[in-house]
């Protein structure tokens, strides 16, 4: 039988490094089986082929609950592939999208996962390294956390075959060595992977131990440990023995971390998660209500920015450009302290200063003295994010042209905004019901000023290309931008164009946040 006739039913189910994954039905088998092709300008490397068959031989030597075999290779009028079983189920990255903000009640499945990764991990490693585990190559049965399958093993040797150096690994999971001496690379480059991977599972962030910018910098950050936030900061579930092993993997120097996932997971045999009430799902219910109080953003096209003959117009808000928006969901108020405690409480992150004030710590006042890394890790807690500087200024022109306020074009006042120093400091959220506008937000003037997510850029709009779908500015600058206008602030700051900026590092009584939700 050709392969032709054995394999039919032929679909696209998507895209990886060396070209496409397909699923067909092995009529022989009668079963779904996925088949990975490569590109066809690949299909005539004798290399390449040969090192598929190398991987089909490693992979009958790899037979374990959580590693996806691997059956043969297949040739036809399709090209040159690996024929494998076809997983009912997702990628850890996609099931990480879907449960984004729930750290606390997912800890046990995702402690689970963790273990079941290092149990796989160690006996992989006693015939190959993987060199590009990330949670793309992981996918989960049925979508379950505790069923995960390890794809592509055979990287290590097809990548070798490709000769081509970013196809042996991704930069945001690889380790320093694979950047540095790739021809040196153990199984200790899997276990850096896996830290990045375990402290992306555990707290929903990028630890800047990662090489996601090495392409740009062409060198691996050197970080001192000590200096990251714990994973127990963003999970309070989570005890210091999780931190230390999560830790210890990402270390820069491989001499430096376990040296074996045997011994993590061993390590990981002795962790218990903390028990009680935090791992009922506290905060959980305070995150179904803010996704609720938000109201819909249309979307379209506008005018970003001010024009010269607009009263208080600065430099940096021109020149105006028209831009694109797709539909958002923006929180009718700023995040407010009572909502940021539950946060607190939920996962054990450090608590800013800010809580304990009583002039600033009361539950309806909007939180302040937030860092914008707190302002997103909050954000991503929430299943939301921090909104744009063009989605901002969107909302708060309410639909509306060129309005010079969120209300429009008169003066403020102590009904439409604490601004000005009408207050000595914030007031307790939507307390200027004057001063909301036609999309029903408060507070956009006046009151706290609010992170975005855009890096500062005072030439951003110069460089922005006309009709830009869903702009962010991602330059290299160091300062965050902020948009709004607080208590403290001047008028003309409060305007619906009006940009301000700090160091994201600034913790200020006068800086707040709120937050913004996908469409659907």
């Amino acid at each position: 039988m050709s392969n032709e006739e054995r394999y039919t039913e032929w679909k696209e189910v998507g895209q990886g490094a060396f070209g496409s994954v397909c699923r067909a039905y092995d009529t022989l088998l009668k079963r779904n089986v996925a088949i990975k092709l490569l590109k066809p300008e690949h299909g005539n490397n004798r290399q390449l082929v040969e090192a598929l068959q190398q991987e089909v031989i490693i992979s009958r030597d790899l037979r374990h609950e959580c590693i996806c075999p691997i059956h043969d290779v297949y040739r036809g009028e399709r090209g040159v592939g690996t024929v494998m079983d076809f997983i009912d189920g997702m990628e850890l990255s996609k099931w990480q999208k879907i449960n984004r903000g729930r750290l606390l009640d997912t800890a046990p499945e995702r402690l689970e996962l963790f273990r079941k990764l290092c149990d796989a991990l160690a006996f992989a490693h006693t015939h190959i390294v993987h060199r590009d585990l990330k949670p793309d190559n992981i996918f989960l049965l049925k979508g379950d956390p505790t069923r995960p399958m390890i794809m592509d093993f055979g990287t290590a040797v097809v990548g070798a075959a490709a000769d081509d150096a970013n196809i042996a690994g991704t930069p945001k999971y690889m380790s320093p060595e694979q950047w540095n001496t790739p021809d040196a690379v153990d199984q200790r480059a899997d276990l850096f992977a896996l830290g990045i991977i375990a402290y992306e599972l555990f707290t929903g962030q990028v630890p800047p131990t990662s090489l996601r910018y090495v392409t740009k910098t062409k060198v691996p950050p050197k970080v001192d440990l000590a200096l990251i936030d714990k994973p127990s900061q963003y999970c309070a579930a989570l005890p210091a023995d999780l931190d230390r092993i999560i830790m210890q993997l990402m270390a820069y120097n491989p001499v430096d971390r376990p040296q074996s996932a045997r011994d993590v997971a061993i390590a990981l045999g002795y962790v218990k998660l903390k028990q009680g009430d935090l791992l009922a799902g506290v905060g959980q219910a305070s995150q179904a209500t803010l996704a609720a109080n938000t109201v819909l953003i249309p979307g379209g096209s506008f005018y970003l920015g001010s024009t010269q003959q607009q009263p208080g117009s600065m430099a940096h808000e021109r020149p105006r450009k028209k831009i694109r928006l797709s539909p958002f969901r923006m929180a009718i108020c700023p995040v407010t302290v009572e909502e940021y405690r539950q946060f607190v409480q939920s996962t054990g992150f450090t608590a800013p200063a800010s809580l304990d004030d009583p002039l600033l710590g009361r539950d309806e006042q909007p939180v302040v003295g937030v860092s914008h890394a707190d302002a997103l890790a909050y954000a991503r807690w929430a299943g939301g994010n921090l909104p744009s500087e063009a989605q901002w200024e969107f909302a708060a022109k309410g639909g509306a042209a060129f309005p010079l306020y969120p209300w429009g074009d008169t003066p403020t006042t102590p009904t439409t905004a604490n601004i000005n120093g009408v207050s000595s400091t914030p007031s307790p959220v939507g307390s200027c019901p004057a001063g909301v506008n036609p999309f029903g937000l408060f507070d956009l003037c006046g009151n706290v000023w609010e992170w975005c997510l855009d890096v500062w850029d005072p030439n951003y709009y110069g460089l922005l290309q006309t009709d830009a779908l869903d702009p962010v500015c991602q330059s290299n600058g160091a300062e965050r931008v902020l948009r709004g206008g607080a208590f403290d602030s001047f008028p003309s700051q409060g305007r619906c164009s009006a940009r301000f900026h700090a160091s994201p590092e600034v913790r200020n009584r006068a800086f707040g946040f709120r937050l913004v939700f996908p469409a659907e």
